[in-house]
């Protein structure tokens, strides 16, 4: 297999905290564990951080009051390094795709766009009278995108189908190619980690998030289904790890089941393990997923999941062999919640399913799917 230069452009890279990031930093690294020369670019600052090898930093200036930044062009070591790749794959549209974009018209190198947001959802988190003028940018950027592109990826099959109807004349160039995830990491104990040290008793039935805690992950959702359940008797505890603007407003919907509760805030990725593994179910409300990591890494250790009806749980399932899915609806997301804490046995057959399934999204497999779709552009 010949080595090939990849450039992954993105706003998102540690230390930013979001699916994106992690994702790109673990293709990075797995595409250079399968010999290929993996780069990455990004706008941010380039003080105090410490990267990994072959990221490309350009200083710019800050979007507003986010974590992401703006630049009109990459520096000149970023450029000179730019204008040696095989392949340009762009994994935003918002800032940095159009550099990407512009890299591969003036190198004449085939670009990949990958669409990880439904933006249409995420804007939502704004002011009302800003949504139309976000959206109607967010929509421009990505139909620029993806006429630049020779090829456009989505994560997910509900996903892809977004992307074709909002931009039906580039649906042919739309493919899926999964998210994945680093999973030998959860083939773990729980080194070390007791429900005793969060005061839950060992027979209760431990939900557990992983998660930005942000208005578009729906978990008020999830939060007024478990204390329906709790007051009809579940023995449930949630255990949440993420931080976000929905935390204190998810904190006051819970004081009146508050010892029930866990909020642990931010806890880097690769230490998350031994805490699914002292859960018992992997839980998400969320309506905005393209392809749920936190769902993944929960499979890979040994979790069923729980979630409300959305598109995107059609590449997780094929089937609810590994969870339960519950209209979006509190009763019966509660109604779910007493039922896995009542039925051992039905919690233990779903858990059956959960490794196999999640194998799929593999880092190793998934990268290896790129390196055929890069070879065939460069081909």
């Amino acid at each position: 297999m010949s080595s090939l230069r990849v450039g992954h452009f993105t706003d998102s890279f540690p230390p930013i905290i979001n699916g994106v990031s992690t994702l790109v930093a673990e293709l990075h690294a797995e595409l250079r564990a399968q010999q290929q020369d993996s780069h990455v670019f990004i706008v941010g600052p380039d003080r105090g951080v410490v990267d990994p090898p072959n990221v490309w930093r350009t200083r710019g200036f800050r979007l507003g009051t986010s974590q992401f930044y703006g630049s009109v062009q990459l520096n000149r070591a970023a450029w000179r390094m730019a204008q040696t790749l095989s392949v340009i794959h762009a994994h935003d549209s918002l800032a940095i795709g159009r550099m990407a974009a512009y890299t591969a018209m003036k190198t004449r190198r085939p670009l990949v766009f990958t669409n990880h947001t439904r933006h249409d959802l995420y804007v939502l988190n704004f002011p009302r009278i800003w949504q139309p003028i976000l959206r109607a940018y967010a929509f421009w950027t990505i139909r620029l995108l993806m006429r630049a592109s020779t090829i456009t990826t989505a994560p997910s099959s509900d996903a892809a189908r977004w992307l074709k109807t909002l931009a039906p004349e580039y649906a042919a160039k739309v493919r899926v190619v999964h998210n994945g995830a680093r999973l030998d990491r959860f083939d773990c104990d729980p080194a070390g980690l007791s429900r005793a040290q969060f005061g839950i008793e060992p027979d209760a039935t431990i939900f557990i998030t992983v998660s930005r805690l942000a208005p578009e992950k729906n978990l008020h959702l999830f939060a007024e289904a478990l204390l329906r359940a709790v007051r009809a008797g579940a023995n449930a505890h949630w255990i949440v790890i993420g931080d976000g603007p929905s935390r204190l407003p998810l904190q006051a919907q819970l004081a009146p089941i508050y010892d029930r509760v866990h909020f642990l805030g931010f806890i880097p990725n690769p230490q998350i393990a031994p805490y699914l593994a002292i859960a018992d179910v992997c839980a998400t409300s969320s309506l905005s997923e393209t392809n749920c990591i936190s769902v993944i890494e929960g499979m890979a250790c040994g979790l069923p999941y729980l979630g409300v009806r959305a598109d995107w749980w059609e590449d997780f399932t094929g089937g609810n062999e590994a969870g339960l899915i519950t209209p979006r609806d509190p009763g019966a997301l509660a109604a779910a919640i007493r039922n896995l804490c009542d039925d051992e046995h039905l919690r233990r057959r779903l858990a059956v399913n959960t490794r196999p399934l999640s194998r799929k999204f593999d880092i190793r497999t998934i990268a290896a799917q790129w390196i055929e779709l890069y070879q065939e552009l460069t081909a």
